[in-house]
């Protein structure tokens, strides 16, 4: 995983780096939220898929860039998004005005490889994937969710990216790739039975001080992770990160109120990066810091 964020240091040298998902555990996609000066970008192969999404871009600025000979240039507004496969060769990339925010989603080769199993032959993305200012709603707003994750993470987070990485590769893959992807739609997966519900549950609550993963989940429902999250939801009414979220932080309150573990060991068994983190996501969904909850809970 860690050639994924080797990408964007070897590309971007000159930019700062503002938020990454390198200590989160996320499963089928890395994030990092840089800020960009004018400068022009050194040439580059492109060694990983990327989709770029401009946060909080420039008033008037611009992105030029030219891969495999093909010159393109978009506006660095907020909301730009920009997609380059891996393998094209990129050159004369420049930016014009400084850009505050930007959101790089680096995807792995096994990730796109891991749909091959929908088509005859290996997943190939045509030309048109390599794009600037690409119009996609669905993946403009999957980016503003994993920027916000990758700010304020939360207890089923990594699950929930894992997820997205699924559902943002399988909506390219559709779009930009060979046209005999066969997509799965709701229609061909009903909720989980009692039984599997049951056994999903109790490996959950099991495991929930490991990195879970919709993969090592759904095998334990005998399903494929592309039918197993719809189908969880089906019969959980919520999804499987908000499910395994709201479970760690149902531990945390247990330990909160009967151990005398400090909050970063509570942090660490929760599964969260760091203290903070922690602290953030127990107040939103709680209300209290861990500290209050504590010291009210302990004086009952």
């Amino acid at each position: 995983m860690n050639s994924l964020y080797d990408h964007g240091v070897h590309k971007f040298p000159d930019a700062g780096l503002l938020a990454s998902s390198r200590a989160r555990g996320w499963k089928g996609m890395a994030a990092e939220l840089r800020s960009h000066p004018a400068c022009a970008i050194p040439d580059i192969c492109s060694t990983q898929t990327e989709i770029t999404f401009a946060v909080r871009g420039a008033k008037a600025g611009s992105v030029h860039r030219r891969g495999n000979g093909r010159l393109q240039v978009a506006p660095s507004r907020s909301g730009t998004i920009w997609v380059c496969p891996k393998g094209v060769s990129e050159d004369q990339i420049r930016i014009t005005e400084a850009i505050p925010e930007v959101l790089h989603v680096y995807i792995p080769d096994h990730q796109i490889a891991s749909l091959s199993v929908h088509t005859s032959r290996p997943v190939v993305f045509d030309e048109n994937f390599y794009q600037a200012g690409l119009e996609d709603e669905f993946v403009r707003q999957i980016c503003v969710r994993i920027n916000s994750e990758l700010q304020e993470e939360t207890a089923g987070g990594a699950v929930m990216m894992e997820y997205l990485a699924n559902v943002l590769v399988t909506h390219i893959c559709g779009r930009f790739a060979d046209r005999r992807i066969v997509a799965e739609t709701p229609s061909n997966v009903g909720a989980l039975d009692s039984r599997r519900f049951n056994r999903v549950r109790d490996y959950i609550e099991e495991n929930l001080s490991s990195d879970l993963t919709i993969t090592e989940i759904a095998a334990v429902a005998c399903l494929s992770r592309h039918h197993f999250a719809r189908a969880f939801r089906a019969a959980a009414g919520e999804s499987p990160s908000s499910y395994i979220g709201a479970r760690r932080i149902d531990r945390a309150c247990n330990l909160l109120a009967t151990s005398e573990m400090s909050l970063a060991e509570i942090a660490l068994v929760c599964r969260f990066s760091s203290q903070a983190a922690f602290a953030r996501a127990f107040k939103r969904q709680s209300g209290h810091s861990p500290g209050e909850y504590r010291r009210t809970s302990q004086a009952r």
